[in-house]
C-alpha cells in the first residue's frame, strides 16, 4: 500500500477530489510576448498616484505597518460618499481571497451554491472546496441573459450562495436591472447573493444594477469590488466586499491580523483618488471597443457586445479555440479560451492599448 492510500482517512473526500482554479498564463510561461491581452489587465500600467504611493513607502516594508484596514476601510466610505459605513467593508488579497472568506463564512459540505455559466468559475472551484453542491443554471440565448425562473426554481433549504458576475466574465454582457430586481424580490432569507461587479467602471448602460442599491434595501447581498482591472494594480493583490452591517461584521470574524501587505494597501488608497488615471483608462476602453466593433464586423468576426473591457469572439478560419490561443501565442500575443468558463468555441480578448488592438487586428 503506498503513502498517498495508506492514510487516505485522513482526508477530507470533497478535498481531496477537488481541482484548484487555474487563471490564465502569464508572460512568464511564454518565452515572447509582445502583448499580453488574455488576463483583462489595465495596458495602460498602473495609477500614477499608486505607484508614487509605493515608492513613498518602501523604507516600511520592514515593519508591521497595518495590523487592520480601519484607514483603508474608512477611505473606501469616503470613496462611496459614507453611503457605506468603514465597519461594512472586507478587505482581502485580491477577489480569490475574499471569495474564499465568503464561502468559509456560509457553506458547509452537503450545501448547495448557484451559478450561471459561462461565468468566471473561480466561484465553482471556492464552492467545491467548501463541499458544496454546485448547481449550474446556464445563461440564456445570444445575450447571455440571466435565467432568474431557473435560479429561484434551483433554489432549496440547502442553497447557501448565488454567484452573480456583472458585467459577466467571460461575456462582457450586463444582467439589466429589471431581472436582478426580480431575483432579489423572491430571495429567500437563508440565501446570500455574492454580486461580483469588478468591471463596473467599464459599464456605459443606463440599466445597470449596483450591489450598493440592494444592500441599502436591506437584502443579502455581498459586492465585490478589486483593484486589479481598471486600477492597474493585479500584481498587488487588493480587492474589497461590502454587504449590510450583520454580514460584514460576520465576516470580519474569519480575517487574519496583517492580511494586507503596506504597499498593497497605501497603492489602492492613493489609486481610489486618482480621478484622471481612471478616466484615462475608461476613455481608452471606450475608443478600444468601438475599433474592435468595426473590425470584427468588416472581418465578418462574430462577437458579444460588451460592458467591460474585454470582448468575447468567435475566432475565425474554423480553428478550435485552443488552436487559436496558441495560434496567436506565436505571433507574440496572448488571448484566452473561454472554454474552461464554459463558452466553448469562443475566445475572450482584452481591450488594451491602440497599438495593441491594431496589432491584433492585423493577425486576424
Amino acid at each position: 500500500m503506498n503513502t498517498a492510500t495508506q492514510h487516505i482517512n485522513i482526508y477530507q473526500p470533497h478535498i481531496l477530489n477537488s481541482f484548484p482554479y487555474r487563471g490564465g498564463s502569464t508572460r512568464e510561461e511564454h518565452k515572447t510576448i509582445c502583448y499580453k491581452m488574455s488576463s483583462n489587465e489595465n495596458m495602460l500600467g498602473a495609477s500614477p498616484m499608486a505607484l508614487e504611493a509605493i515608492r513613498e513607502n518602501l523604507h516600511r516594508i520592514h515593519e508591521y505597518s497595518f495590523e487592520h484596514d480601519r484607514l483603508f476601510c474608512q477611505t473606501l466610505a469616503n470613496h462611496f460618499h459614507n453611503a457605506l459605513s468603514p465597519d461594512q467593508f472586507i478587505t482581502g488579497n485580491g477577489g480569490m481571497e475574499l471569495l474564499d472568506i465568503i464561502v468559509r463564512g456560509f457553506v458547509q459540505p452537503g450545501n448547495e451554491v448557484i451559478i450561471s455559466t459561462p461565468t468566471f468559475m473561480a466561484y465553482n472551484s471556492f464552492a467545491v472546496l467548501g463541499g458544496a453542491r454546485v448547481i449550474d443554471v446556464p445563461l440564456q440565448g445570444a445575450m447571455y441573459d440571466l435565467d432568474v425562473e431557473g435560479i429561484l426554481g434551483a433554489i432549496t433549504d440547502q442553497t447557501r450562495l448565488i454567484f452573480i458576475s456583472n458585467p459577466n466574465n467571460p461575456t462582457g454582457t450586463i444582467i439589466p436591472q429589471k431581472r436582478i430586481d426580480k431575483l432579489m424580490e423572491k430571495l429567500p432569507d437563508h440565501v446570500v447573493v455574492v454580486y461580483d461587479e469588478v468591471y463596473h467602471d467599464y459599464v456605459e448602460a443606463k440599466d445597470y444594477p449596483r450591489a450598493l442599491d440592494y444592500i441599502q434595501q436591506y437584502k443579502n447581498v455581498i459586492g465585490l469590488h478589486s483593484f486589479s482591472k481598471a486600477y492597474g494594480l493585479a500584481g498587488m493583490r487588493i480587492a474589497y466586499a461590502f454587504s449590510m452591517h450583520p454580514i460584514a461584521l460576520y465576516l470580519q470574524k474569519i480575517k487574519r491580523p496583517f492580511m494586507i501587505n503596506a504597499l498593497s494597501m497605501v497603492a489602492a488608497m492613493a489609486a481610489l483618488k486618482d480621478r484622471d488615471f481612471l478616466e484615462k483608462t475608461k476613455a481608452m476602453n471606450k475608443a478600444g471597443k468601438q475599433f474592435f466593433y468595426e473590425q470584427f464586423k468588416r472581418l465578418q468576426i462574430s462577437y458579444t457586445p460588451t460592458e467591460a473591457n474585454f470582448i468575447l469572439i468567435t475566432q475565425p478560419h474554423d480553428m478550435s479555440a485552443a488552436a487559436f490561443v496558441q495560434a496567436m501565442a506565436g505571433k507574440e500575443i496572448m488571448v484566452r479560451d473561454a472554454e474552461v468558463m464554459r463558452a466553448p468555441g469562443k475566445v475572450r480578448v482584452t481591450i488594451g492599448t491602440e497599438e495593441a488592438n491594431r496589432y491584433l487586428i492585423g493577425l486576424l
